[in-house]
């Protein structure tokens, strides 16, 4: 199953079924008019579709192994068009690099807006995926402070005071190496929109 359609498909089948058996129906996606998006690690063991609705609504399917495993809701539009006032994108999801896995940006384009890179202060440069005005780029970087992430996150109980005091310091060096990426954006005639941080501090 690497086809996006199929991946939404089964993304949205999953989570309108295990929501309806927890009785969760107050917060279900609509069952159709569903498109995919960008997309991110179409076969790994995790990536991420995005996907929007002719209702408005859109939404990040999980992907786990190629298998569209579950959709999980975006935020509408009217804040992300604040988002854009200030720059010609959007995020809906971020993820740091840490335990081997790459960075991740995940987002709408602005109109006008054509192409997205992410660069790391290294030289490397990695191209978005861009589908239908939604954007999902991922990067392999070494962000130093999360190089121990894990261990950092074992050294303590969860549930305990240090534990979640540790995690709290995790996500914010997470938000700081994520303000290193840089983000350029030009349109569809190669004009530069933007250069500056992948995430801001509302994203």
């Amino acid at each position: 199953m690497t086809s996006p359609a199929a991946q939404l498909e089964s993304a949205l089948t999953t989570t309108i079924e295990e929501k309806t058996a927890r009785g969760s129906t107050d917060h279900l996606p609509p069952t159709q008019g569903w498109h995919p998006g960008a997309r991110i690690g179409a076969t790994a063991e995790l990536g991420a579709l995005l996907a929007y609705n002719d209702d408005g609504s859109t939404g990040i399917c999980n992907l786990e192994n190629g298998r569209g495993t579950w959709l999980n809701l975006q935020p509408q539009d009217q804040d992300q068009k604040q988002d854009q006032d200030q720059r010609p994108y959007s995020v809906w999801r971020w993820t740091a690099a840490y335990n081997g896995r790459p960075a991740c940006l995940m987002g709408r384009l602005a109109p006008g807006a054509a192409r997205l890179e992410l660069h790391a202060s290294d030289g490397t440069v990695a191209e978005a995926d861009v589908v239908d005005g939604t954007f999902a780029a991922e990067i392999a970087v070494d962000m130093v402070s999360l190089r121990h992430a894990r261990e950092r996150l074992e050294a303590h109980e969860a549930a305990s005071a240090e534990g979640r005091a540790e995690f709290e310091r995790l996500m914010a060096d997470s938000r700081t190496e994520m303000t290193k990426l840089k983000v350029r954006v030009y349109d569809s005639a190669g004009t530069l929109l933007y250069d500056g941080a992948a995430i801001n501090a509302t994203d």
